[in-house]
């Protein structure tokens, strides 16, 4: 099964690559923001699952100090690769 699976998404993957290669430097920015903004959407989604009585200035408040946290613990250092531990 597990082959099955892999033998499907390969090609998914490999034929991402190639159109991702053909973005112009602007479409690959564009690309980055929407995909943040994707990311934005469900970690809102997240917190009004963790939060349901929270409201929309709450989830945002909520949503910048995981921003905070993240941009802490990314420039920190505080987890790496396994490959870059060595």
């Amino acid at each position: 099964m597990e082959q099955q699976i892999a033998d499907l998404v390969d090609p998914i993957y490999r034929d991402r690559v190639l159109r991702a290669r053909e973005l112009s430097v602007r479409e690959r920015m564009e690309t980055g923001i929407e995909l943040f903004e994707q990311a934005l959407q469900i970690m809102r989604a997240g917190i009004r699952l963790q939060f349901p009585e929270s409201d929309d200035a709450a989830v945002e408040e909520i949503l910048k100090q995981r921003l905070k946290r993240l941009k802490r613990v990314h420039e920190h250092g505080i987890y790496q690769p396994f490959d870059q531990l060595k």
